[in-house]
């Protein structure tokens, strides 16, 4: 969704569905939303405009939230490549909780979560929102035995392994009270719980990068 930037801190996101994703869960924790959601309609156009957005001395705070998919550290690797040059100084591997640099000048402070959760295992959205389904759901041994019998069938227009979780959660979707309902209403609705670890750790994220104030009286 395109919005009418106004704010000082930006979060950008590849796509429609990270935008809404994050809208969810900030509604959920009852965050103070100062700062944009901004899609930027593909993780080319999100890379190509990051340099400008930080080299804008009035964005106070910039935050990256990226797919890891297959090739994760090869990901943080031309991360780390593109943003020395902006005396940005990545750390060798990506903080578990969500990577936050300081910058040396008088540039925005920098923030990178790579989904699902910053290299622990590689993917994307859709397996962040695989994770937030309720432990025990009776519905995912169904999912799992209904891709392998689509995925044992001698078809050319299979889905590729790295988006089997997208296959995965939107079968599971399609599945609920109000079938095919997307990734962030799913958390509106509590069909996705939004009070699991990964998702409290990605809000801390948030908190800590666009609230610090809020985030250190919180603790």
């Amino acid at each position: 969704m395109k919005i009418r930037e106004k704010l000082k801190a930006k979060l950008l996101v590849e796509g429609n569905d990270d935008q809404h994703v994050v809208w969810a869960l900030c509604k959920k924790y009852d965050i103070l939303q100062n700062f944009e959601v901004v899609d930027c309609e593909g993780i080319t156009k999100l890379l190509d405009q990051l340099p400008t957005r930080l080299r804008l001395e009035s964005n106070t705070s910039v935050g990256v939230l990226l797919d890891a998919d297959h090739d994760s550290m090869n990901r943080w690797k031309s991360l780390q490549d593109q943003l020395v040059r902006l005396d940005y100084y990545l750390p060798e591997h990506p903080n578990p909780s969500g990577t936050i640099i300081e910058s040396s000048s008088y540039y925005p402070r920098l923030g990178i979560w790579l989904m699902p959760d910053n290299l622990q295992s590689s993917g994307m959205l859709e397996d962040f929102a695989k994770v937030l389904i309720p432990e025990g759901d009776e519905l995912i041994a169904e999912v799992e035995r209904v891709l392998a019998v689509i995925e044992a069938m001698p078809r050319k227009a299979l889905y590729k392994d790295i988006h089997r979780a997208k296959a995965f959660i939107h079968t599971w979707l399609a599945w609920q009270e109000d079938p095919g309902t997307p990734m962030g209403l799913a958390i509106t609705k509590s069909y996705l719980n939004h009070n699991h670890e990964l998702a409290a750790r990605f809000v801390t994220w948030l908190n800590t990068l666009f609230n610090p104030i809020q985030e250190t009286s919180n603790q």
